[in-house]
């Protein structure tokens, strides 16, 4: 077991890249010291080892990027699901975390405009009582509920702020809090005010100036009673006190923040809170009705003997509400229709995430339809790659991965098929091969040596098996017989032709007592082969019997392309004879006789070697065999013939040939009795 843990740990270890093996090694020393550590043992350097650590989770990310791409994103399905989170149900998530930020953002600065409204409404309420008693100087009002009848010199706007729990009025008392400037005669004060640990509601009227000055400070301390009673459309509220920091109590507060820039900023601590006692937030009128929490910051007035005159001391004011409470301050101008606007948002909302869930839902279903389509063809290819041919995908539908399904079957058909021809195409090449075996028997392996006459011969098929024939036949110690015949058509047909003519030809002329002429010959082979072939088959050839002694050469050419007979005299062409054979009933043939001088030569070929075509259609032709064959008369005859091949590959431009070629090149040299070096080219 051990060694099989071994074995892969080092399998792993060699597939790591260099940098994951560095991150692998800083990791495990990283758990090393990091045990150590908990073990109660001093690691030095641990900070740098933190660092290193970290590199190493980089490079641990970026391979768990790398193979959650490879692994978990190699399928379509989970492409798509990728593709549609982030397309669709990440911006849904994103819009709906903005819509829940922005309304939180909007209900709390409501609520926290509630409720500063509130305050400043009731400091102006007071601020206008404190003008009014200012004006009437001895007709002071009696503080707090049950007083009994309110003077008709105190304003309407100021006869709710008669009903604040602890109200107070004093007469020449708050001058501290006016605003410096002297050469105004009413002036007016409204605030918060903390004095010492309490928090005080005050407004400061003053009418007069000198002698005849008049202050009068109305108060109100900010009480749990007096939270009760601010608007219903809150919840719970709590104002938060504090007071500066004093040297003695750094670090004790658990709450405490810096007001005021540079060397002006001061350090607050957290004294006390207030709290309403009687509020409760109503319960939710919706399912999306939920508690929202606000802060709303004032500044106070501090009067307490540590302070500086004049410093303004924050106040935080938390308070809890619900939308729904809070839409009737919003709405408030539509009157009974102030629900009307949120029911339309709920609705617009509620028609954007039911058309969302049902572009994901149809998304999931379109998401599952190609999938499994996919996953149906990569099926089928697996099968077809194991060589299961008849496998097809059953479930087409009618779209285009249905289509495409339906021309995987198509191809797949067409596959077998393709498959099955090339096993016949390749059943018939090696029958083709063998045919081509048994025809290169056929071909003579070497020209025989003969007294006065240089042999040489080639025979270049276009197929694998050509209709071209050329043979020699040794007849006693002085003739010599050969043969170039052109059979019709090419391939395995004309293959065959060629052996029949040749069995016909040679039995023949091993019997000498049938030879005679060569026209008797020719007329013999011609009743063989149309007895034994089909009418459609015939074959041109030029038959030759050449006497070493007498250098005679007797021939007859059975519709053939005339051999050119090169000489002192010039060009002649060996044309006695008659037309092809295996075609006609009694056709008569001739027989033509040449004596071969010395230094002669004579050229037989087929029609593979005249009629190539260059690019603009032209042949060879006879003419310019004729030229390449003067041009080279001072050479061998294997040199002759290199040249002609090489003439006829160069007009045609093409490796290719259209047609069969063979050529026979016979020389005349100088003594009937010197020995010929006879040869031949490759079949």
């Amino acid at each position: 077991m051990s060694d099989s843990l071994i074995a892969r740990a080092l399998s792993l270890w060699r597939k790591l890249s260099n940098s994951r093996r560095v991150a692998a090694v800083i990791t495990l020393i990283y758990l090393l010291a990091a045990g150590a550590e908990a073990a109660g043992l001093r690691v030095r350097a641990m900070g740098l080892l933190e660092f290193f650590f970290s590199w190493a989770l980089f490079i641990w990310f970026l391979w768990f990027v790398s193979w959650f791409r490879r692994r978990m994103l190699w399928s379509l399905r989970n492409r798509l699901l990728v593709a549609y989170v982030f397309i669709a149900v990440v911006p849904i998530l994103l819009l709906l975390a903005l819509a829940s930020i922005s309304a939180y953002i909007l209900y709390a600065q409501l609520g926290s405009y509630v409720l500063s409204a509130e305050i400043h409404r009731t400091l102006e309420q007071m601020g206008t009582l404190a003008e009014a008693e200012a004006a009437f100087p001895g007709a002071t009002v009696v503080a707090g509920r049950g007083a009994g009848p309110i003077p008709a010199h105190v304003p309407s706007a100021a006869r709710m702020a008669l009903n604040i729990p602890g109200l107070e009025i004093r007469q020449d008392e708050g001058s501290n809090l006016l605003p410096a400037a002297k050469d105004v005669a009413d002036r007016r004060f409204e605030g918060l005010v903390q004095q010492g640990d309490k928090l005080w509601l005050r407004a400061v009227a003053v009418r007069g100036m000198g002698s005849e000055k008049h202050v009068v400070m109305v108060s109100a301390p900010v009480t749990p009673e007096f939270l009760d009673r601010l608007p219903l459309e809150l919840g719970r509220i709590r104002c938060e006190i504090f007071q500066p920091e004093h040297a003695d109590e750094k670090g004790k507060s658990p709450i405490s923040f810096t007001v005021g820039p540079g060397s002006n900023k001061r350090v607050y601590v957290h004294d006390r809170g207030i709290s309403s006692q009687r509020r409760e937030l109503p319960p939710p009128a919706y399912w999306l009705d939920m508690e929202v929490t606000g802060f709303s910051n004032f500044e106070a007035v501090s009067q307490g003997s540590d302070s500086k005159p004049g410093e303004k001391i924050p106040v935080v004011a938390a308070f809890s509400a619900r939308p729904s409470r809070l839409n009737r301050v919003l709405f408030a101008s539509l009157g009974d229709l102030s629900s009307l606007p949120f029911v339309l948002l709920m609705v617009a909302g509620g028609l954007f995430l039911l058309i969302e869930a049902g572009a994901l839902v149809t998304g999931a279903v379109l998401t599952r339809t190609m999938t499994r389509s996919v996953s149906e063809l990569y099926s089928a290819t697996q099968r077809v790659k194991a060589g299961d041919l008849s496998y097809r995908i059953r479930n087409v539908r009618n779209d285009q991965l249905g289509a495409l399904a339906g021309s995987f079957n198509e191809m797949i058909v067409s596959v077998a098929r393709a498959i099955e021809e090339q096993r016949q195409r390749e059943r018939l090449e090696s029958e083709i091969a063998i045919a081509r075996e048994v025809q290169d028997q056929l071909f003579p392996r070497t020209v025989p040596r003969i007294p006065g006459l240089h042999l040489v011969a080639s025979c270049r098929a276009a197929r694998m098996v050509s209709g071209d024939y050329y043979d020699f036949i040794t007849l006693g110690d002085a003739e010599l017989a050969f043969i170039v015949a052109d059979i019709a058509g090419k391939g395995i047909s004309a293959a065959l032709l060629m052996a029949s003519l040749q069995a016909s030809l040679r039995s023949q002329l091993l019997d000498e007592q049938r030879i005679g002429s060569t026209a008797e010959v020719i007329a013999r082979l011609n009743r063989h082969l149309i007895t034994t072939t089909p009418d459609d088959r015939f074959a041109t050839l030029f038959f030759a019997i050449y006497n070493c002694h007498t250098r005679v050469l007797r021939y007859t050419n059975a519709g053939h392309l005339p051999p050119l007979y090169f000489s002192s005299a010039g060009v002649s062409r060996l044309d006695v004879g008659g037309t092809i054979v295996g075609m006609f009933h009694d056709c008569l043939f001739e027989q033509g006789v040449v004596t071969l001088e010395p230094g002669s030569l004579l050229a037989v070929y087929t029609d593979g070697l005249s009629e190539p075509e260059n690019p603009y259609g032209e042949q060879f032709g006879r003419q310019r065999i004729t030229e390449v064959i003067e041009r080279n008369r001072g050479q061998r005859p294997e040199a002759i013939l290199d040249a002609l091949v090489a003439a006829v590959e160069q007009w045609a431009s093409t490796p290719e040939q259209s047609d069969d070629m063979t050529i026979l090149l016979a020389s005349a040299i100088g003594s009937a009795s010197e020995p010929s070096p006879g040869t031949s080219g490759p079949p």
